[in-house]
């Protein structure tokens, strides 16, 4: 992760925002060619969160798709996920290094500052979280804006996720901006088709990245 960035669109389920459920919106960003996804939930049982993200593992695996549980590095070891992403209200990175030594670590930052902490602390990368104002999560500090984003990219070598408010109209400014991954949950499983919208930020990102110079 550090030495080469391998994602383009960084997809994220949701529960809440689903129209076909988080299987078939998993199966359909696959198709749509994300090779990374991330499963967050937030209001469940732990024993079905288990079930869902096993059943998200054997379809990733098959796929060879990076699988990440957010918030939680226990259930990722326990279904064998390439790793854990984590916020502010989390366990401590070091924390959950010791439950995942050899895992993918990200981590939500707000801050240059926080940025720092977790490039120190040995994250893989860090999610400039949230870029614009969001309505997707609530629990958010506010939007880091373009310029934000551009800090953090001055102040890190780690792999940056941009999340927040990022829409098609947008996402080529964020990439130019110093992202180099892009999540957009209400743009994809928000959409009838969660592929073709996959499909359309993997291009979009990957032509900023070149325009970029990356």
């Amino acid at each position: 992760m550090r030495s080469k960035h391998p994602w383009a669109f960084y997809f994220i389920t949701d529960s809440n925002l689903t129209k076909q459920g988080f299987r078939k919106d998993s199966e359909d960003a696959i198709r749509g060619g994300a090779r990374v996804m991330q499963y967050r939930e937030k209001n469940k049982p732990l024993h079905d969160m288990a079930a869902e993200a096993k059943a998200l593992m054997g379809l990733c695996k098959g796929s060879g798709i990076d699988l990440i549980i957010n918030d939680s590095p226990g259930l990722a070891r326990a279904v064998g996920a390439s790793g854990v992403h984590i916020g502010p209200g989390d366990v401590p990175l070091s924390a959950a290094r010791e439950v995942l030594p050899g895992g993918i670590i990200g981590v939500s930052c707000g801050t240059v500052q926080e940025v720092k902490r977790a490039e120190i602390g040995g994250a893989d990368y860090i999610a400039a979280s949230p870029v614009f104002f969001t309505s997707t999560k609530r629990d958010i500090g506010r939007p880091v804006g373009l310029e934000g984003l551009a800090m953090f990219r001055e102040a890190t070598d780690l792999p940056i996720v941009a999340i927040g408010g990022i829409n098609l109209g947008n996402v080529r400014e964020v990439v130019l901006a110093g992202a180099d991954s892009v999540c957009a949950i209400s743009a994809t499983v928000g959409t009838p088709d969660v592929a073709a919208s996959v499909r359309e930020f993997e291009g979009r990102i990957k032509a900023a990245l070149k325009e970029r110079g990356r």
